[in-house]
């Protein structure tokens, strides 16, 4: 036994100073310390402590108020430790080590992954997707059958106003037999699923509780306020009407399908088709001045798609063409309005089905770039159209991977950066998900052309998807099924297997068409814009309920379409461009809506609306075409907004110069006209010319040094931003 110290914490600690706040990492392996000599006194000066070794010692228990609240890594490996459930003093604990513990079993490993939320590793693994399932499905599983228990056993033994001794004396009984015939999961799991279940319990009862107080307090408020309104009676005689009655969506018939959590096995890698093209911009008489594309006619929008793309070393520079006047794009900083100035690179045909360099049907549909994972900035995208997805690199026009599935249709993809470990080093890898269909996620590890896994998403096609900007495994996807699903894809190990599980479901009355977490709170709040409006729904995976329906439908003015009586409201274009503004649009609408979110939400908190009017601050002028299903993008870089439209223009609007109204709320009266418009350019393909395209998507990098448009018609063209 060692007689802890000061010096010897000193000593032992890294990096080397003369003051315990200082120490940041601390090995006292092998010092054959007991309880008693972590003197938590002594161990309340280490504030910043992140990594703590106490292995290889005689510990029975950890001792509780050590106020370490900076722990990150904590290695109790090799002691005698009987309760773990003293870690919760350490929330922010993302690795522990307690092997070699003969009183722990398999069920304090799941009290760890409720008590601890940032818990990535235990013991050496990976158990990210795992504890999520924990935290989430199985708490959810768990608090459905207590609620259901107290409401067939225990519910009818409280008269309709029962008083506070009341509910404690019924909650007593109810305590006593809910852990004995609350059951679920295997019987090894039987202490941690009465652990659990106590506790579920215990909240259920404190909700009672306070909520009877809560309806004491009402009631007398309210008595004192029908006095004081009896008294002033001969002089107030003002009337309150109650709220109209709520108009709920039509529903569409749903398919339902319970996905269960599984373990995937990696998949064989898919090889890069070598063959793709390259099309050349068509010389105009005035070098510079593109050849304006006016094409009337009005294309079908359904999802189809294709495959292809490779540069040629002689192929001319396109210079010359697809500009109509040359302005300057600041990124950031400038104050005076910015112009763009921007100059073509490629215009590739990356998805031809089967490699045919005449294929101008295909359309793409999704484009997103690469995340960084150095200093260097990205310029590799990814794209999606036909039974393809590409990733290329924009400065080059490199196709640089490519996967083809055959019988799919690529819709949408996202990427997300996962973090693995081995051996107590952390690699970041940059993971690419793809989905179209078949209702199948695809995921793959791109920098190595590994198609590793697939989850059975949907029954349906697959329209989009997004990753949450702060949990890096979890995935929502949307369908025609008219659901929206949040997954956790898991962290693959070094050998590409991983562990998927569903989450969350969300009805909706129509397609989503795009997806957005909210911005100033992505773990409690999603954005839904589909074919009959935008809805927003409450994501916190803290509520019992696993299935839910929208919580506030944003209301928008709408226009009526020539041929039919009824309202045309698809919303097929949404972004946030800060915390608070969104950028959106409909088909048939002329214009993009700039809204605040915070403004439009607070009336939620006061009056419980199911339906808000979304308050608008600006509308950017925009085509008048009636296509649906042509996506915006924003660039919080300088506040941006880029769109493209039905004959290959795109409308770039830069909202700097009215930044300080948006901000303060203050709304615009004027229609706002675009900063720029870009023209299609004509083009020429080594049998034909190619006239105007429709634009189905734009995707600008975030440092705004390129824009990437791809088209109905197997064509990607990327612009480099001057």
């Amino acid at each position: 036994m060692t007689k802890l110290t000061a010096d010897i914490l000193l000593k032992k600690g890294l990096p080397k100073s003369t003051s315990l706040k200082d120490v940041k990492k601390l090995d006292l392996s092998k010092m054959h310390l007991e309880t008693r000599d972590l003197d938590p006194k002594l161990f309340s000066h280490m504030v910043n402590l992140e990594e703590l070794d106490i292995s290889g010692n005689l510990l029975s228990e950890i001792p509780v108020n050590l106020k370490l609240c900076n722990l990150r890594v904590l290695n109790i490996n090799d002691n005698q430790v009987e309760e773990i459930t003293v870690l919760k003093e350490f929330p922010n604990l993302e690795e522990v080590l307690y092997e070699d513990n003969l009183y722990l079993t398999v069920s304090d490993n799941h009290k760890v992954f409720c008590l601890l939320p940032k818990l990535r590793r235990l013991n050496n693994k990976d158990i990210t997707s795992l504890a999520n399932h924990v935290r989430f499905v199985n708490h959810r599983e768990l608090s459905n059958r207590v609620e259901s228990y107290w409401e067939k056993n225990y519910k009818d033994k409280l008269p309709k106003e029962p008083s506070t001794e009341k509910i404690k004396a019924v909650g007593k009984d109810f305590m006593k037999t809910v852990v004995n015939n609350v059951r679920y999961g295997p019987n090894s799991l039987k202490d941690f699923t009465k652990w659990k279940v106590q506790l579920i319990a215990e909240n259920l009862l404190s909700s009672l509780l306070v909520s009877n107080e809560s309806d004491i307090e009402t009631t007398l408020d309210q008595t004192s306020k029908n006095n004081a309104t009896k008294a002033l009676q001969s002089s107030n005689r003002k009337k309150h009407n109650g709220d109209s009655p709520e108009e709920s969506p039509k529903k569409r018939v749903r398919i339902t399908d319970d996905l269960s959590s599984t373990t995937l096995s990696p998949q064989s890698s898919k090889k890069l088709l070598e063959k793709s093209f390259r099309i050349t911009p068509v010389k105009q008489k005035q070098e510079c001045t593109p050849k304006d594309q006016q094409s009337e006619s009005k294309l079908s929008k359904s999802p189809i798609a294709s495959s292809k793309s490779t540069p040629s070393k002689s192929q001319p520079k396109v210079e010359r063409t697809l500009i109509n006047g040359k302005q300057n794009l600041s990124l950031s900083g400038r104050k005076a309005k910015k112009e763009f100035n921007v100059e073509p690179l490629h215009f590739l045909q990356c998805h031809s089905k089967n490699n045919n360099g005449n294929d101008f049907s295909t359309q793409l549909w999704s484009c997103a770039f690469e995340p960084d994972l150095d200093t260097s900035l990205s310029k590799v995208f990814a794209s999606s159209g036909g039974d393809s997805v590409c990733v290329v690199d924009c400065e080059t026009g490199k196709l640089l991977k490519k996967y083809k599935v055959t019988g799919e249709t690529f819709f949408t993809l996202a990427w997300t950066t996962l973090t693995i470990i081995k051996e107590g080093q952390k690699r970041k890898i940059n993971v690419l998900a793809a989905g179209g269909k078949l209702g199948v996620i695809k995921l793959i590890h791109t920098k190595v052309n590994l198609a590793y896994g697939e989850i059975k998403a949907h029954k349906k096609a697959i329209s989009i998807m997004c990753f949450s900007p702060t949990q890096e495994t979890f995935l929502f996807t949307g369908s025609y099924d008219n659901r929206i699903l949040l997954w956790d894809i898991g962290v693959p190990d070094y050998e590409y297997n991983f562990r998927a599980s569903q989450l969350l479901t969300l009805d909706t009355t129509s397609t989503p068409l795009r997806i957005c977490p909210v911005a100033a709170s992505p773990d409690q709040y999603l954005l839904a814009a589909c074919e009959d409006g935008c809805f927003v729904y409450d994501i916190k995976l803290a509520k019992n309920q696993g299935k839910r329906s929208f919580d506030v439908e944003l209301n928008f003015p709408i226009y009526k379409t020539e041929t039919k009586n009824d309202d045309f409201h698809v919303i097929d274009g949404l972004a946030f461009l800060n915390e608070d503004l969104v950028a959106s649009k409909s088909a048939n609408q002329g214009s993009i809506y700039i809204w605040s979110w915070e403004r439009s939400f607070k009336a939620k908190k006061s009056k419980g609306n199911k339906k808000l009017d979304a308050v608008i601050l600006a509308e950017l002028k925009w085509s008048n075409t009636d296509l649906p299903y042509i996506t915006l993008t924003a660039s919080q870089e300088g506040l941006c907004v880029f769109c493209g439209d039905e004959v290959g223009k795109i409308w770039i609007y830069d909202l700097e110069s009215c930044k300080a109204e948006l901000i303060n709320g203050i709304p615009s009266k004027n229609l706002k006209p675009p900063t720029k418009v870009i023209n299609w350019p004509s083009l020429a393909s080594a049998n034909d010319i190619v006239d105007g395209s429709m634009i189905n998507t734009v995707a600008v990098d975030p440092t705004l040094r390129y824009l990437v448009a791809l088209t109905d018609k197997n064509l990607i063209a990327v612009w480099k931003i001057l």
